[in-house]
C-alpha cells in the first residue's frame, strides 16, 4: 500500500505535466482552438472579417472618393459699409474666431467689397447645394466651385438665420456628382464620421477630410462670435472643423451626410476638437421649405420660455423644474390674447410634457403658423387649459438690441447698486426708456454676480413686489435684508424680460 500511494502520487504528476504540454502543442500549432476562441474581428454572423481591408488602405479612402467631388467651394461676395478694413473683419472669419461684431477702429464709415469663403455639398443631382446662412448672408454674388474646377454663378434659393442653414441652386448641362442625405436620429456618441470641406480658404487647402467621432448630441445654448442661432440642436464632434469648412457636409460610414458642419469652440481661433454640424434632419426640413417658398414657416407664441432651476422653483413656488416658466409676454402677441401671464409654468404642449425651453420652442415653431394648440399650465397653485392660435413667426420676431455696460459707485444690496430709470440712462445704456431700477454697478463675486444680474439690466420685480423706481428697490431690500432662502429677481435685459434666483449669501 505503501508503493501504491507512491506510484499514484507520481501518476498524478505524470498526468498533469501531459496535460501542459498538450495545452502547449495546441496554442504553438493553433490547429485545435475552436475557431469561435481565436481573438479575431468577426462580422454578426460570426465570420472572421477584416478591419483592414486588404488592399492595406483604411474603410475612409472609400468614403472620401464617393463624397469629394459632391463638395463645393463657395466664395460669396458683398458690398458693406465699415469702420475700418481688416482681413480679420471679415464675417467668415469673425464668427470663428470669436470677434464680436462691429469695428475698432474710429475711421470714417467707408464701403468696401468683403469676400466670404467657405463650403457646400450637393445633394440632388440637378444642382441643389446645402451651406450655411453665414456664408452668404448678404451676398450680391455667389460662385461655387466644383472638384473639377469648373466655376458656376449660383442662385441663393433660400436662407434661414434662425437655423443658419441656406440652399444654392447651380445649373448644369449634365447630372452633378451628390451626396445622400442620412438619419442624424439615428447615430450614436462614439460613432465614425468624416468631415469635409476647404478649411483656411486663402491658403487653397481645398477638399480636406478629417475624421473622428462624434463626441455629443443635442447640444445648445451656443454663441459664435456673438451670433447665436434661435433653433439650435447641434452635433458635436473631434473631427477636425476649421475656418472655410462652414457649409460642408459631415457623413458617415455609409457616405450619407448627417450634419452640416458649421462652428467650432475654440479659444485660439483653430481647431481644438471641439466642432458643431447641425443635424440633417433639421437642414432637411429647412431645405424643403426654402426650395417650396424660399422661407421657413414657424408658428409663433410670443412668450420668452425660462428653464426651472432649483432656486426659481423655491423662490417662486413653482412644484416643480419640469416645464417652461413664462418670463415675458409680448404686446399684440398669441400668447397676450390668448391672456398667458407672466410666471405661469407651461407643463404640455398639444398633451407632451415639456422638458426645456429650447423643446418647447422647436413644439412651437413645427406646429407652424395658425395651429390651433393647447397649452397645460400651473398658475398660482391651479392647474389650467389654455387654447391658442399660432401667429407667423416671421412677422414677429425682431432683433435684440445689445447695452453698453458701465459702472456707477452707490448703496448695495446683494451686491447690487440701483438707480431709478430715466431718459439719461436710458441714452447712457441704450435702453428703452420705461420703469424699474437700472443695475449701474456689481461687487464682484457677490450673490448677484454670482447667480448672473448684470449691470444694465432693469429690475421690475423683486419677489412679488413691483420696483417702480430705486426707492422701491431699497425698500425692499431693507425687508429682505436677514432672507436666506432664494429671492426671485424679475428683471428686464435687452428686448426680453427674465427671472432670475439670487440666493443671499451665495459664493
Amino acid at each position: 500500500m505503501r508503493y501504491w500511494g507512491q506510484l499514484k502520487g507520481l501518476a498524478y504528476i505524470l498526468a498533469i505535466g501531459g496535460i501542459f504540454a498538450l495545452i502547449g502543442m495546441v496554442i504553438g500549432s493553433n490547429l485545435s482552438v475552436p475557431e469561435k476562441l481565436r481573438a479575431e474581428p468577426q462580422d454578426q454572423t460570426g465570420k472572421v472579417v477584416d478591419i483592414i481591408p486588404s488592399n492595406g488602405h483604411s474603410p475612409f479612402v472609400k468614403i472620401a472618393e464617393r463624397v469629394k467631388p459632391a463638395v463645393v467651394n463657395i466664395s460669396a461676395e458683398s458690398v458693406t459699409e465699415d469702420q475700418y478694413h481688416s482681413f480679420m473683419d471679415d464675417e467668415f472669419f469673425r464668427r470663428f474666431f470669436g470677434m464680436p461684431p462691429g469695428g475698432r477702429g474710429q475711421n470714417t464709415p467707408r464701403m468696401r467689397r468683403s469676400e466670404s469663403l467657405g463650403s457646400g455639398f450637393i445633394f440632388t443631382p440637378d444642382g441643389y447645394i446645402l451651406t450655411n446662412n453665414h456664408v452668404v448672408e448678404n451676398a450680391e454674388r455667389v460662385t461655387v466651385t466644383l472638384s473639377t474646377d469648373q466655376k458656376f454663378k449660383a442662385e441663393v434659393v433660400g436662407a434661414d438665420k434662425e437655423t443658419d442653414i441656406a440652399v444654392l441652386k447651380i445649373n448644369s448641362d449634365s447630372q452633378l456628382p451628390s451626396i445622400a442625405l442620412g438619419n442624424s436620429d439615428s447615430i450614436l456618441v462614439g460613432d465614425w464620421v468624416m468631415a469635409i470641406g476647404n478649411p483656411f480658404p486663402y491658403l487653397g487647402l481645398d477638399r480636406t477630410v478629417t475624421v473622428g467621432v462624434v463626441s455629443a448630441k443635442e447640444r445648445q445654448n451656443l454663441s459664435f462670435g456673438g451670433e447665436s442661432p434661435s433653433y439650435q440642436n447641434y452635433i458635436q464632434t473631434d473631427a477636425s472643423i476649421n475656418p472655410g469648412n462652414s457649409g460642408g457636409p459631415l457623413v458617415n460610414l455609409a457616405g450619407q451626410a448627417i450634419g452640416v458642419n458649421s462652428a467650432i469652440a475654440t479659444p485660439t481661433g483653430g481647431n481644438v476638437g471641439i466642432g458643431f454640424a447641425i443635424p440633417i434632419e433639421m437642414a432637411k426640413d429647412v431645405a424643403e421649405q426654402l426650395i417650396k417658398s424660399g422661407k421657413v414657416a414657424r408658428g409663433y407664441l410670443g412668450i420668452y420660455p425660462q428653464n426651472i432651476t432649483e432656486e426659481l422653483k423655491e423662490a417662486n413656488g413653482l412644484p416643480t423644474t419640469e416645464g417652461v416658466l413664462v418670463a415675458q409676454v409680448d404686446k399684440d402677441t398669441p400668447a397676450e390674447r390668448s391672456n398667458l401671464k407672466v410666471g405661469d409654468l407651461i407643463t404640455k404642449f398639444n398633451g407632451q410634457a415639456i422638458s426645456d425651453a429650447q423643446q418647447f420652442r422647436f413644439l412651437v415653431a413645427a406646429a407652424g403658423p395658425g395651429a390651433d394648440v393647447k397649452l397645460d399650465i400651473w398658475r398660482n397653485g391651479d392647474k389650467r387649459t389654455i387654447n391658442i392660435k399660432l401667429g407667423d413667426r416671421t412677422q414677429f420676431v425682431t432683433e435684440t438690441r445689445e447695452t453698453q455696460q458701465e459702472e456707477k459707485p452707490g448703496e448695495s444690496w446683494l451686491g447690487l447698486t440701483v438707480e431709478t430709470m430715466s431718459e439719461e440712462l436710458a441714452q447712457q445704456y441704450g435702453l428703452d426708456a420705461t420703469e424699474g431700477a437700472v443695475v449701474v454697478d456689481i461687487e464682484p463675486g457677490s450673490p448677484a454676480d454670482e447667480d448672473g444680474i448684470s449691470v444694465a439690466d432693469i429690475i421690475l420685480k423683486v419677489g412679488n413686489k413691483p420696483v417702480r423706481d430705486a426707492n422701491d428697490f431699497y425698500g425692499i431690500a431693507s425687508d429682505l435684508k436677514n432672507s436666506t432662502k432664494p429671492i426671485s429677481f424679475y428683471i428686464k435685459r435687452g428686448q426680453s424680460n427674465i427671472f432670475v434666483a439670487i440666493t443671499p449669501n451665495a459664493k
